[in-house]
């Protein structure tokens, strides 16, 4: 692996484990001592991750971890709407009566674990895990690598979002249910094999998804 990417992951690693938080500054020399990587490859990393939004470098002061805006949140669901709407039109055209089981069979887990014991902390995360799996795999059924990697550092700024709100996984306790049940009324759609119902029932969970990361 080149240096310059993986001082990208360990910075990555170190923002989403919470050691570096939104809005912190941190100086090029700070981010060799905690990378362990030297200052040409992790100016290259730098570079890589101002381009993809995740922290601006700012003259005399150092490199500031992007904070959750209303701007930035707005933006980072409004490109998921144009990305998965059109991903879950494609997924209930195209996926195998196998792969949607599989799904359906995830979240009717998650939704029976938590009526049976309660929602937790392992119940939390094993929730997020599959609610970016469907996520993922919905738009990697595109089978299109620049789609695919758009949506990806974009889904970086949506842990970023989840970071600057305090939590340690975008599902909480009061929403887990509806979350589930919210793709689950896309897996139906998909199951039908009914493309529009598919594209309208990700709209709607995203534009929800949204309004819960404004607050409103």
């Amino acid at each position: 692996m080149k240096l310059s990417n993986e001082a990208y992951r360990k910075f990555k690693d170190l923002l989403f484990e919470g050691r570096i938080r939104p809005g912190q500054f941190v100086s090029q020399r700070e981010f060799v001592t905690l990378t362990g990587i030297p200052l040409g490859p992790v100016r290259e990393a730098l570079q890589r991750l101002e381009v993809e939004g995740l922290v601006q470098i700012v003259p005399q002061r150092g490199i500031q971890v992007i904070e959750a805006s209303l701007r930035l949140i707005r933006n980072t669901y409004q490109l998921r709407l144009f990305i998965e709407k059109e991903a879950a039109y494609k997924f209930a055209e195209s996926a195998s009566e196998t792969e949607i089981a599989t799904q359906e069979a995830a979240h009717r887990e998650i939704v029976s674990r938590a009526e049976a014991a309660g929602i937790g902390d392992q119940l939390l995360e094993d929730a997020q895990r599959v609610d970016w799996g469907f996520h993922d795999a919905i738009v990697g059924a595109l089978g299109n690598d620049i789609i695919l990697h758009i949506h990806e550092v974009n889904n970086d700024r949506i842990k970023l979002i989840r970071l600057d709100h305090g939590k340690t996984t975008l599902l909480t306790p009061g929403i887990l249910r509806h979350a589930m049940e919210e793709h689950l009324a896309v897996i139906e759609a998909c199951r039908r094999h009914d493309p529009a119902a598919a594209a309208k029932a990700m709209e709607s969970h995203l534009l929800i998804a949204m309004r819960r990361a404004l607050g409103i």
